[in-house]
């Protein structure tokens, strides 16, 4: 009996009968065991040795063995090998070699792959160095990818700046032209009185103080407050803040009163350039950006506001918001004047002492006193005319029908020509001569109330509005020609030297 050995785990069989060569599968570790394997030969009894059997094969014999034919014992070489050929996972053994060194090199790569799995597990990765530099480039893409993006957004945010700030800009020549031109229909056109009207609205409801403070004039509906004898104390107090219509109506009388006809309007653009003349303001939910368009002109006071804009994106810009310094001054002089002690100027020079009472208040206490028109000249034309342009277009206005505004009137009041002065007094009285000679009611009006407000510090005592103007009454209009010789007293005694 010969036995064969396992070269991989040692497992012994009985190779009785088997021929050399004949391969069959280890039942212990699943590799493959070759007969006739000279690493695996039993120990065997001194001087014996088995006799050589060969496969078979042509000119050869069958081989010696067990019955051919006949079953062979389950736990033999050759029972096994029966049992491993009958089931259909097994193929034929190999002629030649075997596969166990494969297998083996697929254990041993697994094992590898395996304790290299293990290694990086167990080192927690790659070397910290690599893992600091792989951080690091990350933290700068990020920082890279937050810069782009706030770069973006400010661009955005400039060009959503930009439209509306440069087409504020564009506005700034057209509100001077409608200005110097006196074109109430466009300027009006180019405020958004809505906006306007809200923006007012807001500011008093979030702050009451506006209704007393001097803007409110231009914002409120309201009353000049007066004394206990009913003389205006200069003091305004608003109600409530004006709608889109009627704030329009106030605005743009105020504007033609005021600011038509004044001399130079200007717009300083470098002034509406400046940084500071830009402005924000919030009206219900959108948020307004646009520059101030400051206009002055000659004894206007201080710099007006024209307020352009529009929300951020857009180009179409209108106007939000007036701002005029002098609004109260000017709408208090004219709407409730302070009275005077004496409707006449006791400081003037150009008075006649001897028949002004306030610098010869005693008199003669034995005469009566005297009858202003007693000595009143004829009427008779005086031929003047002014050379400054200010005050020729002064003279036309009222030569074309027209009347004079409160711009108008300030500039022959704050001419510092006393000889210009008289000389426009002068070709006013005879505009009012051709009136009254003509029955034109309108322009004796115009003509002789412009008059009065000029110079009614110039008047003696007993002449008052109702002796100088001719008035439209329910009982029609004078026809006498005392006012015009009261007016021509007044230039004959207005001294220019």
């Amino acid at each position: 009996m010969s036995t064969i050995t396992c070269a991989s785990c040692g497992m012994e069989y009985d190779g009785t009968g088997l021929q050399a060569g004949v391969q069959f599968q280890c039942t212990q570790c699943g590799n493959m065991v070759q007969v006739g394997a000279p690493a695996v030969a039993a120990p065997r009894a001194a001087g014996k040795r088995p006799a050589a059997r060969g496969p078979a094969g042509p000119g050869r014999g069958p081989a010696r063995g067990p019955a051919r034919g006949g079953p062979r014992p389950a736990g033999s070489p050759m029972g096994q090998m029966q049992n491993q050929q009958a089931q259909p996972g097994y193929g034929p053994p190999p002629k030649s070699g075997g596969n166990a060194g494969v297998i083996v090199g697929i254990v041993v790569g697994l094992v590898v792959l395996v304790l290299v799995i293990v290694v990086v597990v167990a080192t927690g990765g790659p070397p910290p160095e690599d893992l600091a530099k792989q951080a690091q480039e990350d933290k700068n893409k990020q920082l890279r990818e937050e810069m782009a993006r706030k770069d973006a957004e400010t661009k955005a945010a400039n060009e959503a700046l930009k439209k509306p700030l440069e087409a504020a800009m564009g506005q700034g020549t057209a509100i001077e032209a409608a200005l110097r031109g006196s074109d109430a229909t466009t300027l009006e056109n180019m405020f958004d009185w809505q906006v306007y009207a809200t923006y007012n609205s807001d500011l008093i409801q979030s702050n009451a103080t506006y209704l007393t403070a001097k803007s409110a004039v231009l914002m409120c509906t309201g009353q000049w407050d007066k004394d206990a004898d009913g003389n205006p104390t200069g003091t305004f107090t608003g109600e409530a803040p004006f709608g889109s219509d009627s704030l329009r109506t106030r605005v743009m009388d105020y504007i033609k009163n005021f600011y038509f006809g004044a001399l130079n309007i200007k717009w300083e653009k470098a002034r509406s350039e400046a940084d500071g003349a830009g402005f924000s303001l919030t009206v219900g939910s959108t948020n307004y950006v646009g520059k101030r368009i400051y206009i002055t002109f000659d004894k206007g006071g201080k710099e007006k506001e024209f307020w352009v804009g529009a929300p951020k994106g857009s180009s179409d810009v209108r106007i939000l918001n007036f701002i005029d310094k002098d609004a109260f001054t000017s709408l208090q002089t004219k709407e409730a004047p302070k009275k005077r002690t004496d409707d006449r100027d006791p400081t003037n020079p150009d008075r006649n002492p001897d028949r002004d009472p306030v610098k010869n208040p005693d008199g003669d206490p034995e005469d009566p006193p005297a009858d202003p028109d007693a000595t009143l000249p004829e009427v008779a034309s005086t031929g003047s005319m002014p050379t400054e342009p200010a005050l020729v277009n002064c003279v036309n206005e009222l030569k074309n029908g027209g009347k004079l505004n409160d711009a108008r009137l300030k500039q022959i009041k704050s001419e510092s020509s006393k000889a210009e002065k008289k000389a426009t007094m002068g070709a006013m009285i005879d505009l009012l001569i051709t009136a009254v000679k003509g029955n034109d009611r309108s322009a004796k009006h115009n003509i002789s109330a412009a008059l009065y407000d000029v110079w009614d510090a110039f008047l003696v005592e007993g002449w008052g509005k109702e002796e100088m103007v001719y008035t439209i009454g329910f009982d029609g209009q004078s026809d006498s020609d005392l006012p015009i010789r009261r007016w021509l007293d007044v230039y004959n005694n207005y001294k220019v030297d």
